[in-house]
């Protein structure tokens, strides 16, 4: 499953656009200050997380559209199977996505919101140790500096190399039935889409720099989906991404595309007064 993508030069246009924003709006309010360095990790932050949370709806869309079985919460085993995905790249950039996203998870445990205890989704602090299992249970060396900032106790670690091992033999077991064994590709409908609010305008051409949705059309095409699976970037009023099995389609909103680059924007600058 292992493929090449040009990474580096989507980082490229994605910082570029960032750095070259000279107009008064609300991404250059949101990154003013910011050194060059802190800038383009700023903005790699918000596309790595990005990148997991196509991933992780994208769990969804194969478990929906191959009626895969799960056993438990679904959200758990979207995040369980999208972590596998992002590691099977065996790519840098792919485990710095799984790095960040762990971070993500931190900023947002700590950011002093009550949790809500019967979402459908695990508490923020359980996703990213869960995440931290299946990293470390692959690659312990790779990812010890995630783990070490988690506190994940040694023994705990050991025990997540063989809870990878069962975890990527069930998935890629399920998953294995639907590779394609031909040359042809299904077709994905992508699109990046205006938002009507101002403020979300250079986000919104910012994201589409990126090509997330190129990226994750280039690992999906691997599997024999049916044709027309819709990829959307748009607006939507709130920090959100999610799929809908009854439209066939992924959607991204530039809510969390700027929310994520804010956590890091606000990040540096509070580490700078302290």
């Amino acid at each position: 499953m292992r493929r090449s993508f040009a990474i580096a030069a989507s980082f490229l246009m994605a910082f570029t656009a960032l750095a070259s924003s000279a107009r008064a709006d609300a991404l250059e309010d949101d990154l003013r200050g910011l050194s060059d360095e802190q800038l383009k990790s700023t903005v790699e932050f918000a596309f790595n997380n990005s990148l997991f949370f196509m991933f992780h709806e994208a769990g969804h869309m194969l478990i929906s559209e191959f009626d895969l079985p799960v056993l438990g919460r679904e959200e758990d085993a979207a995040d369980s199977l999208s972590s596998l995905l992002l590691l099977e790249m065996d790519d840098e950039t792919f485990d710095q996505a799984l790095v960040d996203s762990v971070d993500g998870w931190t900023f947002s445990a700590e950011s002093g919101q009550e949790p809500d205890l019967f979402d459908a989704h695990a508490l923020n602090q359980q996703r990213a140790f869960n995440m931290v299992c299946l990293m470390v249970g692959k690659d312990g060396e790779t990812f010890q500096e995630s783990a070490d900032d988690l506190d994940f106790p040694s023994d705990r670690r050991e025990q997540c190399v063989g809870e990878y091992r069962k975890a990527r033999k069930s998935w890629f077991g399920v998953l294995e039935p639907h590779l394609r064994d031909d040359d042809g590709q299904s077709s994905f409908e992508i699109h990046y889409l205006k938002p009507e609010s101002p403020e979300l305008a250079s986000y919104a051409d910012t994201f589409k720099e990126s090509q997330v949705l190129d990226l994750l059309k280039d690992v999906l095409v691997t599997y024999n989906l049916n044709d027309d699976i819709k990829l959307t970037a748009r607006e939507c009023g709130q920090s959100n991404a999610y799929w809908s099995s009854d439209d066939r389609e992924i959607t991204y909103c530039y809510e969390l595309w700027r929310e994520y680059t804010q956590f890091m924007a606000n990040y540096y600058r509070e580490e700078e007064t302290e």
